[in-house]
């Protein structure tokens, strides 16, 4: 059994490329796989490749620019799943900042 089954596992940026991807193979060893992301067509299509492939998906459409809804999101997966075990960011916002000023509020 891989040392990743039954663990808990955030990813955003669910719904394609190289989110998608880690979440299927986070998946193909037994984890829980958390989906976030903007797309929620392309989050259904990541639960059923995460579902084909042995894992449980949740799923919750967010952008991470909100760093609020990013905070309830893993208070949900926390309350609904349990303790996150493993969390990847992929989803990306792009700020040019020094980041000495950079915040999450910021990205809002």
């Amino acid at each position: 059994m891989s040392e990743l089954a039954n663990k808990i596992v955030g990813v955003t940026g669910a719904s394609a490329g190289v989110g998608r991807a880690t979440a299927v193979e986070f998946a193909r060893q037994g984890a829980t796989v958390a989906l976030l992301a903007r797309g929620k067509a392309g989050l259904e299509g990541a639960r059923a490749e995460v579902e084909a492939a042995g894992g449980k998906a949740w799923v919750q459409t967010l952008d991470v620019a909100d760093a609020d809804a990013v905070d309830a999101a893993a208070e949900r997966i926390e309350a609904e799943l349990g303790a996150i075990d493993i969390w990847v960011n992929n989803a990306m916002v792009t700020v040019l900042s020094p980041i000495s000023q950079m915040t999450a509020g910021a990205l809002a």
